[in-house]
Order: structure tokens, then C-alpha cells, then sequence
């Protein structure tokens, strides 16, 4: 069955920084999308006379009110030009939920989840979920960013470690003259960590980034040993 198209209305807006804001949508009618934690949506632009389609995953949960984006902005990116004038009140389209970058009720073995820049955003959907659902096994979360003032929910994420101590979150910066889309030092904490530094081979991972840098790790963990259903991935 294909994908439904929703009206939603942008409800309100948060600033992150200059170039990096969250989108709340609120669909037509206060329904609800039915999605599973770490899936996007496809929103549907009029930008130039034509449609642009440009998809963004959903940092919210099925049981929100709204649907959260993240949006970065894109230098010459038309459509992200097009969010960013945006202001409340304004009308968009959007279909979906696709993508099978999820998780619904956590895995017995470890977890692990790695994203750098606004590919946090589904990861910090799937870590809320396993946490509501009562995970027991160790849940890590590496934090890929350019500087500080980049890393995402920073603030819910901690606060999430002191009242689950089976939560681990690690910040990992990849310093002001990296490229984006690459965090060399998450790549090689992938690697030290789970790959040279034991043979389990249990674990699942959850990886979300822009870039080539997610196939690379993908391409690592699975080349390692790891099963191809426990290394979960979508680049942007």
C-alpha cells in the first residue's frame, strides 16, 4: 500500500544555531502518523514552479502530539531555503512514514547507536523508545558533531543517563576544520571499540549520518562479522 499524503501546519520553530532548527508539524485534523521510531517522512516543496521532494526523519514518537524535523541549512540547497522561510502557520505536505532504520522493542544484546550531526535525530526517536520499553542491556550512544554548540538534545540525552545506568552517551567532536559529513574519530572509535577490541559479534547498531562516512561503517561491521540485520543504517 503506498504511503498517504498528510497536510500539516508548521506549529513552531527551535533554533539550534544559525543554520540548524527543529520543525514542529502538526497534521491536519490532530491525527496522528502511525510510524515506528527512526522512519522519515518526504515532504513535497513548491519551489521554483516545480516539486521538490526532500526527505527528513522524524525525531519525535508515534505517541507525540506533533512531528519534530531537523533541518540544516543547506548552502544552494533550494529546498532547505524554502524551510527555513518558513514561518508558523504555514501549510506542507508530506508523505510517509518510510525507511527501515527502526526500532521498536530493544534487542536483548548490547545496543549501539552512532550519529554525527542531525542523524541524531531518529536515533534519539529509537533510544527514547527502548528505554520506554524497558531495555535492560547496555544502550550506547556516540554523539558525532562538528563542535560543542552542534551536539543535538544534548541536554535530554544526559539527563537520560542518570536515570537509566544502563545508558551510556559520548559526545564525539570532530573538530572545526573537518569536512562535513566526516568524523574520522567516530570511525575510529567504531572500530578500536568493536571491531579489533573483542570478538562479540552480538551487538546491533544504528547508524545515522550525511555522507559517505555511514557506508564505511557499515561496510566495517558487517566485513567484521557482524549479521547484515543487526548493522541498521541510512545516510542523508
Amino acid at each position: 500500500m503506498p504511503a498517504a499524503r498528510h497536510v500539516a501546519t508548521l506549529e513552531r520553530i527551535a533554533e539550534w544555531s544559525a543554520g540548524t532548527r527543529s520543525l514542529f508539524l502538526r497534521l491536519e485534523g490532530d491525527t496522528r502518523l502511525a510510524f515506528t521510531p527512526g522512519q522519515f517522512v518526504s515532504l513535497a516543496l513548491p519551489v521554483g514552479g516545480a516539486e521538490l521532494v526532500r526527505p527528513y526523519s522524524l525525531a519525535s514518537n508515534p505517541e507525540d502530539d506533533v512531528l519534530e524535523i531537523c533541518v540544516d541549512r543547506v548552502p544552494g540547497g533550494a529546498g532547505s531555503a524554502y524551510l527555513f522561510d518558513l514561518q508558523p502557520g504555514a501549510a506542507l505536505s508530506l508523505k510517509g512514514p518510510f525507511g527501515s532504520l527502526t526500532v521498536d522493542d530493544p534487542p536483548a544484546a548490547e545496543m549501539i547507536f552512532v550519529a554525527d550531526g542531525t542523524g541524531i535525530a531518529p536515533i534519539r526517536a529509537m533510544v527514547r523508545r527502548v528505554l520506554e520499553r524497558g531495555a535492560t542491556s547496555p544502550v550506547q550512544v556516540l554523539h558525532g558533531a562538528r563542535a560543542e554548540s552542534d551536539l543535538l538534545y544534548r541536554e535530554e540525552l544526559e539527563a537520560w543517563t542518570h536515570s537509566h545506568p544502563h545508558l551510556r552517551w559520548e559526545p564525539v567532536l570532530a573538530g572545526a576544520g573537518t569536512a562535513a559529513g566526516e568524523n574520522p574519530r567516530l570511525e575510529a572509535i567504531v572500530r578500536a571499540r568493536y571491531v579489533d577490541a573483542d570478538a562479540d559479534r552480538a551487538r546491533h547498531f544504528w547508524i545515522c549520518a550525511v555522507g559517505d562516512m555511514v557506508r564505511r561503517l557499515r561496510e566495517l561491521l558487517r566485513g567484521a562479522g557482524y549479521e547484515r540485520r543487526s548493522v541498521r543504517y541510512e545516510q542523508w
